[in-house]
């Protein structure tokens, strides 16, 4: 980020030391227009100065005049695409030549972490190393990354990586999302012109943190956010300094109400402490399957016998990571404490404290997000003395939360999930820059709140439309299979967020959807595959903007008839015919190592068709048997002898192998109308 704002900086300062011009990093050298279009530049200069505009492509000169603000913008035409290098002179007087400008077909892409997740990160270097080494062949494939920044109120300038456009090279690709770079290729490498992405990602964020004040004000669930939002100074240093003056209070309040330490004694950690009332529960485990959605103080006792043989020696006490801080104390006398909640604690109990007998370990645990507490690897979890001789403590421990964190403060300084935020600092800025579509990789943070995103990401297009004021493409990546399998067909959060990406498809025009539903992994929210996901992408937008004829799309659920006991299920996008296609030797990543070795696996990777869901009207679902006959599957179950609905893939990671001959997956699908487990969140 540092980097990235003094680059920032940097080619800002030296516009300004050459002309009075000012220009964000959209236009600099190495950038892309977008082809055959009227194409938006826009900058500052002095109050009234009359700003001229030639592009080397024409020669021609198109003028304007900055108004009182100094803002100015001029639409200058621009060619079709080609490998040609041209420049472009923006002057007030003083002249800034922009070099190394190239026409060609620009696409923004954006989303949360697995759009941001770059080549050369994570386990993905592996698989995209080679295609890291040789990326300055693609130097006409040029990136623009957005640095990540918040704005409490519309922003006009934006800070780049490396501070402008660059070519493809090793350098600039390492931290460049994959999907959006293997997207980019696709498109020169088959459209034969250059190509420019704009990337505008932020991990882990949610969907209304990309959306507009006014896109946000039509929910109304969302207005008293909004107006917090509103409230908060633009400036990052002023939320940062109000931030540690409530988190600090806060702390002091929560340490002052916490019942197990009374003037700094931890008095809960006393061998004599009568624990009994305290809950019990089996390590490693989060303590959120007691306490849902509960943060705050919580303190862990177990009591162990030392062997006499073990008295006066040191001892290794390992618990494993803990999740987030911890103070751990023997016989009531702290031995150590940690504040990484994915480092494991290993602490020194000293001789002097190692007595023979009962022995109490206890545990405070503050957490402060998320899930917390021991979760990490059982073997992980014990004492041990120099002889390797070892107390298992993956067990039952007694557990009590002390002190709740509802109404704790969160930091609002660099906080990426208010609502508009990004929209502010990391979309607004870019328009009206000529583009020619979008792809979005999001949704993993709204899973909870599925039926919401119906609505919202809807909302969201026409919102980013409004703002280029005309209807660019728009392609959704629907998410990834995650998660273990499922024994027991049913209802599910990422199936429903699932159908939520696909109704905006359906609702909307010129949106299109990639089922990537092959290429997730079971362990890993951040699958490897993510070259076939940019091609899927890239396939989505030749199909339907560039009129290349190919199939685009897995089979689709088209319609449905009952019969005979059972239901039919027709689909469209079979190309040369539905297929089921085993997952091979990726069935491991797809499904993890205990999926991979389950019954229902192991039928899929035989070739029985799977995923099939089959209810009637008592609306309990059952595992169906699935045939392919012609371009319908034909679903039953022996036990359903009158069905009414069939849905397929609906699980977070469905075991389901229905492809077409192009081998792409079948996209999710219900035929039901039921209530969905996340309405009304």
């Amino acid at each position: 980020m540092k980097r990235a704002l003094l680059s920032a900086l940097t080619l800002l300062a030296g516009l300004c030391a050459s002309a009075r011009v000012q220009l964000t990093p959209l236009f600099s050298d190495d950038m892309v227009f977008q082809q055959r279009c009227s194409a938006p530049v826009w900058g500052k200069a002095a109050p009234g100065a009359v700003v001229e505009v030639t592009p080397s492509w024409s020669r021609r000169t198109y003028s304007t005049v900055a108004g009182a603000d100094g803002k100015w913008s001029v639409n200058i035409d621009t060619p079709k695409g080609s490998f040609k290098k041209h420049s472009i002179s923006i002057s007030d007087g003083e002249p800034v030549v922009l070099h190394n400008v190239l026409v060609g077909e620009v696409w923004l892409a954006s989303g949360q972490s697995n759009m941001q997740m770059p080549m050369e990160s994570w386990r993905a270097v592996r698989t995209n190393q080679d295609d890291i080494n040789n990326a300055a062949q693609y130097s006409c494939l040029r990136l623009l990354q957005v640095s990540r920044a918040t704005g409490m109120s519309e922003h006009d300038y934006f800070s780049a990586d490396f501070g402008k456009w660059t070519e493809s090279s090793p350098e600039t690709v390492r931290n460049f999302s994959a999907v959006a770079w293997y997207f980019g290729r696709k498109l020169m490498q088959d459209l034969k012109v250059p190509v420019g992405i704009i990337l505008s990602s932020w991990g882990g964020t949610v969907i209304e943190a990309w959306m507009s004040a006014g896109a946000v004000n039509e929910f109304p669930e969302f207005r008293s956010d909004l107006a917090q939002v509103r409230s908060l100074s633009d400036n990052e240093s002023e939320r940062e300094r109000t931030f540690e003056e409530e988190i600090s209070a806060f702390y002091n309040k929560v340490t002052a109400e916490d019942k197990g330490l009374v003037n700094g004694v931890a008095v809960w950690a006393k061998p004599g402490f009568d624990d009994s009332a305290w809950r019990t529960m089996t390590l490693p485990a989060a303590v959120q399957e007691l306490w849902p959605a509960t943060n705050g103080i919580y303190w862990f006792r177990k009591e162990i016998e030392i062997p006499a043989g073990w008295a006066g020696q040191d001892l290794t006490l390992s618990l494993g990571p803990i999740d987030d801080f911890d103070e751990t104390y023997w016989n009531g006398e702290q031995v150590g404490s940690g504040r990484v909640w994915n480092k494991g604690r290993e602490y020194t109990v000293p001789a002097r404290l190692v007595k023979p007998g009962k022995t109490v370990i206890c545990i405070r645990n503050t957490d402060d997000h998320g899930n917390g507490g021991l979760y990490g690897d059982a073997s992980l979890m014990y004492v041990v003395n120099a002889n390797g001789e070892k107390i298992r403590l993956d067990n039952e421990w007694k557990v009590t939360l002390s002190v709740s964190f509802e109404g704790m403060p969160k930091s609002t300084a660099r906080e990426p999930n208010l609502v508009t935020v990004l929209y502010n600092a990391m979309v607004k800025p870019l328009a009206p820059f000529a583009i020619k579509g979008a792809i979005w990789y999001q949704g993993e943070s709204n899973a909870d709140r599925a039926f919401q995103y119906r609505e919202l990401m809807s909302s969201m297009i026409l919102d980013w439309r409004a703002l280029w004021g005309y209807d660019f493409p728009f392609y959704i990546t629907q998410l990834a299979n995650y998660k273990d399998i499922r024994v027991n067909p049913g209802d599910d959060e990422w199936a429903e967020l699932r159908e939520a990406q696909a109704l905006a498809t359906q609702r909307l025009d010129k949106v299109g959807m990639a089922c990537i539903m092959d290429l997730g992994e079971a362990d890993d929210i951040h699958p490897v595959r993510k070259q076939e996901v940019g091609s899927r992408l890239a396939n989505l937008a030749e199909a339907n903007d560039y009129g290349r004829k190919q199939v685009c799309k897995g089979p689709q659920f088209e319609s449905y008839r009952i019969q005979d006991g059972s239901i039919k299920v027709k689909f469209s996008n079979v190309a040369g015919g539905l297929r089921i296609i085993p997952s091979g030797d990726f069935a491991k990543d797809r499904y993890g190592a205990k999926g991979a070795g389950s019954e229902m696996v192991g039928k899929a990777e035989r070739g029985e068709l799977c995923g099939f869901q089959i209810a009637g009207a008592d609306r309990k679902w059952r595992w169906a048997e699935a045939r392919i006959e012609g371009d319908e599957v034909v679903v039953s179950n022996s036990e359903v002898k009158r069905p009414v609905a069939v849905r397929y893939a609906w699980s977070a990671n469905p075991v389901c192998n229905l492809f077409n001959s192009e081998g792409l997956p079948a996209e999710p699908f219900r035929t039901d109308g039921w209530p969905e487990i996340t309405a009304g969140r």
